[in-house]
């Protein structure tokens, strides 16, 4: 069995691709409030996952003028 190495937040854009992420250390819950806070204003969804040994980081891929976002926003 794998070892825990503890909670990410993860920040996904409309498109699905990861925008931003952030360690879950203690002590630092007002700073991940605050982060998660601005990425939920900014449109994002966000997730805790829980990251275990060997697994692989996820990829930081999408940006602010990203065509795959822009794609999934359906304005009315």
């Amino acid at each position: 069995m794998k070892k825990s190495k503890g909670f990410i937040y993860l920040a996904k854009r409309p498109c699905g691709k990861v925008s931003a992420m952030s360690w879950d250390d203690s002590g630092s819950e007002k700073e991940n409030a605050k982060m998660t806070y601005s990425w939920i204003r900014r449109g994002d969804t966000v997730e805790r996952v829980e990251v275990f040994e060997g697994d692989p980081m996820p990829e930081q891929i999408c940006y602010p003028s990203c065509n795959d976002c822009l794609k999934a926003v359906v304005m009315p």
